[in-house]
């Protein structure tokens, strides 16, 4: 007569090893400081294990087998499944995806950042990133700004040169009637300009490098000995 042994099929599990010690233990009515005393574990051991916090038991995987074996057979249970189960989902899953444990650790500790302030930091990278891109934007289209000192619209000079004094932003190109100006690190410009007889027309252009343009229109009048402006 043929000797036949027989090894136990574990069925797909429903739910994750841990809950499923949870249940067991509630559904045999057993305290964790009663299971403590059958097991000889670690009271927090076991509310680790049976809230699925496996890294917070300090023992190498053998001796968290060994923990799961124990647990389910001090409720009258063979452990075989729940073992198999726990290398299944904790072990081979980790294995496979954790291949650098320095990476691990960082995705782990970010994992466990709370979702505000992980919400908060992703608002604060966003909204620095539109703010630099709005100021930006708007240094593009933002015309410069122009500042004629002298001289005022319809100055009458009896001198036949006159001084053309402004200021704008830095690194800006001024010209007058199209003629190139200097101005300093501040913006600061000046411009000696001989005057004929009459009216003479000023246009003042500051001209930044992505073209914009502010343009002022000075006429000054001059009047020199012998010339007159009135109709006869």
């Amino acid at each position: 007569m043929t000797n036949l042994s027989f090894k136990k099929k574990c069925l797909m599990p429903t739910h994750r090893v841990c809950l499923r010690l949870k249940a067991l233990r509630e559904e045999k009515n057993v305290s964790l400081s009663e299971l403590e005393i059958k097991t000889k574990i670690n009271k927090l051991y076991l509310k680790a294990l049976e809230e699925c916090r496996f890294s917070d038991i300090p023992q190498s995987s053998l001796y968290k087998k060994n923990f799961i074996k124990k647990y389910a057979k001090a409720l009258g249970e063979d452990p075989t499944c729940f073992v198999e189960q726990f290398v299944t989902e904790e072990l081979t899953y980790a294995t496979n995806e954790d291949v650098s444990p320095n990476l691990t650790y960082k995705r782990y500790y970010f994992s466990n950042i709370p979702n505000i302030l992980r919400v908060s930091l992703f608002s604060f990278v966003v909204g620095a990133l539109l703010l630099f891109l709005g100021f930006h934007i708007k240094n593009i289209l933002t015309p410069p700004s122009l500042q004629v000192i002298s001289p005022e619209n319809g100055y009458i000079s009896d001198s036949n040169f006159i001084d053309v004094n402004g200021k704008t932003d830095p690194e800006i190109q001024i010209t007058i009637n199209n003629e190139l100006v200097k101005n300093d690190e501040n913006g600061n410009f000046s411009q000696n300009i001989n005057l004929l007889p009459g009216i003479n027309t000023f246009v003042i252009e500051a001209k930044n490098k992505h073209g914009k343009i502010t343009e002022e229109v000075r006429n000054v009048i001059y009047k020199s000995n012998g010339n007159s402006l009135s109709r006869k």
